[in-house]
């Protein structure tokens, strides 16, 4: 007696347990994540060869450090606070980091506050409240 033996290829996915991102942002390899902007910022650039026009179509956001957290308490008010963080997990800190974010699409910089928000949260709440 023979008896064939079936194995199949569909596979249960594996369940990705990282928050969900805004449309538009991608996971990386390396725990960052990837936003690629609406429109492109462009803004000028000034180094020791004169003046270029740069255009950046994305942006990569790093885990934010406790640091990062503690620094951003010396800003006076949400906004500046938001400004900062934004600046050091992209790690465009200073006026040109500042510029081109203050650059960006409105809905682009809502994308990037959602980014910072899934690096400082804690997880889902959980129990009841009292």
């Amino acid at each position: 007696m023979t008896r064939k033996l079936s194995l199949s290829a569909d596979l249960p996915s594996v369940g990705d347990d990282r928050p969900k991102l805004p449309n538009g942002c991608s996971w990386q390899e390396d725990g960052s994540v990837l936003l690629t902007l609406s429109r492109p910022v462009s803004f000028s650039e000034t180094s020791g060869g004169g003046t270029r026009k740069v255009d950046i179509s994305d942006l990569v956001f790093q885990e934010l450090t406790a640091g990062d957290l503690i620094d951003s308490s010396e800003c006076r008010t949400g906004g500046t606070r938001t400004l900062f963080l934004l600046c050091a997990s992209t790690g465009r800190r200073g006026p040109a980091g500042e510029t081109l974010l203050r650059g960006m699409a409105a809905r682009d910089y809502q994308k990037a506050v959602k980014i910072l928000d899934v690096f400082t949260s804690d997880g889902p709440q959980t129990g009841t409240s009292a």
